[in-house]
């Protein structure tokens, strides 16, 4: 009776021990590139300073959920990255431009030491059909206001440059980034399937003592 009891208790450890396991990423759009992480020059998506720059992406599932993005921005250093603004659209510039709280860590070094660091951002649950759409960043927000500068790694997506202010419009090499979706239940499902298996381990409980 012990051993069984055991059992049941050690059960409903593993079940709550699944209920707290995170989502993966799964990577929808991969645009890297040949010389990601500060291999050739970067845009300044810096706030205040007006310009935005756009890549295209091509999803090829029948839907996608997209529920985050990260990319490579030149940063000064010790100067970290807080927010951005972006947006995804079916049209260059396109979409409703939301802030984005930022996190990132340092993956490689640019032209005269600039550090380049690898930002991650998390976007509401968007699902998107098969097709090409765009991915838009601009007003990057630093600690202490430094500018900032999107990574350009000559990936296969096309890319364009603008200040609105000035009316510029530029075609440019692409940039470093990765259009993500959660691959494994969100939190509130394991935790919905733990309180099902916790409560089959309580039943089993219940029939040791009987």
């Amino acid at each position: 009776m012990m051993k069984s009891s055991g059992f049941a208790v050690s059960f409903l450890g593993m079940v709550l021990t699944m209920a707290t396991v995170p989502a993966s990423a799964d990577v929808l759009y991969s645009n890297v590139g040949p010389t990601s992480d500060g291999g050739d020059g970067s845009l300044d998506i810096t706030t205040g300073h007006g310009w935005i720059a756009t890549d295209s992406f091509t999803l090829s599932q029948t839907v996608s959920i997209v529920d985050g993005a990260n990319f490579d921005i030149w940063l000064a250093p010790g100067d970290p990255l807080t927010n951005v603004d972006w947006s995804i659209g079916t049209s260059p510039f396109g979409g409703t431009s939301a802030t984005a709280t930022t996190t990132g860590s340092q993956v490689g070094t640019g032209t005269e030491g600039v550090p380049v660091f690898l930002e991650s951002i998390a976007i509401p649950d968007l699902s998107l059909g098969p097709g090409t759409y765009w991915f838009t960043l601009q007003n990057a927000v630093t600690n202490d206001g430094f500018d900032s500068y999107w990574d350009v790694s000559y990936g296969p997506s096309t890319a364009f440059y603008e200040n609105p202010n000035e009316g510029v419009y530029l075609s440019v090499p692409s940039e470093t980034f990765n259009i993500l979706s959660a691959t494994s239940p969100e939190p509130a499902s394991f935790l919905l399937l733990g309180s099902g298996l916790a409560g089959l381990a309580f039943m089993i409980r219940r029939k040791v003592k009987v």
